[in-house]
């Protein structure tokens, strides 16, 4: 049988840039802002909130900055790196040997809808138990969260559109 054809290039998103580039310069931000709050949380260090009326070291010191006795930041911090590597994998980095395309880019979707989706619930947690409470870093994670989501959703667009390969999409 003939081989199947490779799969078509990633799409340039902005300026010549590829989607797994700015995907991987998205989660690197967010792996930066995690790695700060992940450093704050596990040392009882004071967060600068620069929005009046800070409420970030309120949040960051909840109960529900914790999920199963692990630090929230600290779980962001892991996935941000995860997907830093993947999306440099994807752009050409050998550091995940073993890993096809496609595995990369369905991990890298599944991690951004967790991102976002996350996101989402926390900032109906931050709005509903924090009310009046403005929290930069909260607001700074879900808008990376969602640009990720967004960036992963236009990979799987242009792979569906222009490919002969079968998605769940």
């Amino acid at each position: 049988p003939a081989p199947l054809p490779s799969p078509p290039e990633l799409p340039s998103s902005l300026w010549g840039v590829s989607t797994s580039a700015w995907t991987a310069g998205v989660a690197g931000l967010g792996l930066l802002e995690t790695g700060y709050l992940s450093y704050l949380k596990l040392t009882g260090s004071e967060a600068f909130c620069p929005v009046a009326g800070g409420g970030c070291g309120d949040v960051l010191d909840s109960d529900y900055s914790v999920v199963f006795g692990i630090p929230l930041p600290l779980v962001g911090m892991v996935t941000y790196g995860v997907v830093t590597a993947l999306s440099l994998q994807e752009n050409g980095e050998e550091l995940l040997p073993g890993l096809d395309d496609l595995d990369i880019r369905l991990t890298l979707l599944l991690l951004a809808t967790s991102l976002a989706t996350a996101s989402a619930y926390f900032l109906f947690i931050l709005n509903t138990k924090f009310v009046g409470t403005s929290c930069l870093y909260c607001l700074s994670s879900a808008f990376i969260s969602f640009t990720l989501f967004f960036i992963r959703l236009k990979v799987c667009a242009f792979l569906k559109h222009n490919s002969a390969f079968l998605f769940f999409i």
